[in-house]
């Protein structure tokens, strides 16, 4: 949760600046923001999520369902933003369209992964008895 926390607050920050400060179009902020906030995004989720220890990094395992989904990301929100902020304009609605754009992208990969993916073998393995269930010999 704190890795999100982090990564929120990073890719914001960076889309504020590029958008309101150096006055971006909202598509080329949100492209260049998403672009700088991915790398910490990579290393914080290494180390703190996946907790692999430092070394090589894993091509299959690690990076390459991480860039996909950061390219996908990077895809919606973009495009998000760019109608987004050809309509209403200001920093607020893209900053909204942004942070919709990954939270659509979170609740999707976590239907994918969570029970598509590994259904029932994330609570334990079903043909294991449950804690309240007694064995009998």
């Amino acid at each position: 949760m704190g890795v999100t926390v982090v990564n929120t607050i990073v890719g914001q920050s960076v889309l504020f600046i590029f958008h309101a400060v150096i006055g971006l179009p909202g598509m080329v902020a949100n492209a260049c923001a998403v672009a700088i906030s991915t790398v910490p995004a990579y290393l914080l989720s290494r180390n703190y999520v996946w907790e692999q220890p430092k070394g090589d990094h894993s091509v299959g395992g690690e990076i390459a369902p991480f860039w996909m989904l950061a390219f996908a990301g990077l895809a919606l929100s973009t495009a998000v933003v760019g109608v987004v902020d050809g309509i209403f304009g200001g920093t607020w609605s893209v900053q909204i369209a942004n942070a919709s754009a990954y939270g659509t992208l979170w609740i999707v990969r976590f239907l994918v992964i969570e029970h598509l993916l590994w259904g029932d073998s994330v609570d334990g393995d079903p043909e294991e008895p449950q804690s309240d269930e007694k064995l009998t010999v």
